[in-house]
């Protein structure tokens, strides 16, 4: 598994330092999106 990025790092730590669950759920769902992106394959089967 590919080591995450600085920033991705960033924001989860800020998830687990933070009490507000909209917080933790904003910081953790900028992780998935920014590595879901980064990740995509060059070619995707739409079928």
């Amino acid at each position: 598994m590919p080591k995450l990025a600085d920033d991705c790092m960033e924001h989860l730590e800020k998830a687990l330092q933070s009490d507000d669950p909209s917080e933790k759920n904003f910081h953790i769902r900028q992780v998935i999106q920014a590595y879901g992106v980064d990740h995509l394959p060059d070619e995707i089967d739409s079928q």
